[in-house]
């Protein structure tokens, strides 16, 4: 973690960030060319202002403090805190200016389920095993990080320019995710994401173990409990592709792995992951490795 001066020049750096980009904007919520990405500023203090989080959002303030009820919980921030809700919530909240003379910023983001899904499954797949024991709250307040704070003035800078904020911003979204889920508040996060996602991961565990196995979009659905159409749909928005296009993906990459840690040749290795044509085979392994399998694997040898 950085030390406390360090941290300070990097949240003066955001707010100064923040701050220009909204010094000619009305007072309250002002929308960016980032989708769910508001950026806000208080000249007064504001008390008993009731609002609704509609999805997972994250915020952070940047001069200020907030205090904010929702119900049976009071969360207070202020800068070097980040603030986690994961889901439909009201609450009231109280702005107070730290001096008269500086007013009140903050940022928000809304974090989208699938793309939180999408965050979970990515760092599944790189090994990264997570413990079901731990504390999950439907709100949740923690300290910020630098690699978090990089990641977010990477994200407001990307404002600055459109074709950075179609290019990076997602990028540095992700990677916003990523850190998030592998914070004290991941569970929180995770368990947003987890309505029918769960079913999606058992999916592809189960696509992974039937590599060779004749396998249609319904049959796939049947073992997750899902309707075909329902289940297709969300596996393309978390997985970024249809699910036979995901089963050709793994058994491609699979026949590689026959091929050049087993030694088996092409038909063989195309056999063992379901191909019943060789040519099909071959076709498919050069339009994903970019050569036939037999010049690919001379390539490793």
């Amino acid at each position: 973690m950085l030390a406390a001066s360090e941290m300070q020049a990097a949240l003066r750096q955001l707010l100064r960030q923040v701050s220009a980009l909204v010094e000619d904007q009305p007072q309250g919520r002002n929308a960016t060319a980032l989708p769910g990405l508001w950026l806000y500023r208080a000249d007064a203090p504001l008390t008993n202002k009731r609002s609704e989080a509609r999805m997972v959002t994250l915020a952070v303030i940047l001069q200020g403090r907030k205090i904010v009820d929702f119900g049976d919980q009071r969360l207070t921030y202020e800068p070097g805190d980040y603030l986690l809700v994961t889901g439909e919530r009201r609450y009231v909240s109280h702005v107070e200016l730290t001096h008269p003379e500086q007013p009140y910023y903050s940022l928000s983001l809304e974090l989208p389920p699938e793309r939180i899904a999408a965050a979970v499954f990515a760092l599944v797949d790189a090994g990264v095993r997570f413990h079901r024991d731990e504390i999950e709250e439907p709100a949740v307040v923690a300290k910020l990080e630098q690699r978090l704070l990089d990641t977010l003035a990477r994200l407001i800078d990307s404002l600055n320019d459109p074709v950075a904020t179609r290019a990076l911003a997602p990028l540095a979204e992700r990677e916003l995710l990523i850190h998030l889920l592998l914070s004290p508040a991941g569970a929180s996060l995770r368990r947003a994401a987890a309505v029918d996602d769960e079913r999606i991961q058992r999916a592809r565990s189960f696509l992974q173990t039937h590599l060779g196995e004749h396998l249609t979009v319904e049959e796939v659905a049947r073992h997750v409990a899902m309707s075909p159409s329902h289940f297709a749909h969300r596996f393309r928005e978390i997985v970024r592709m249809s699910p036979m296009q995901y089963l050709k993906h793994l058994r491609l990459h699979h026949a590689r792995v026959l091929m050049l840690g087993e030694g088996l040749g092409a038909a063989e290795a195309g056999a063992s992951v379901g191909y019943a044509s060789p040519s099909h085979f071959t076709r498919d392994f050069k339009s994903q490795f970019g050569a036939p399998p037999g010049t690919y694997v001379r390539r490793f040898r």
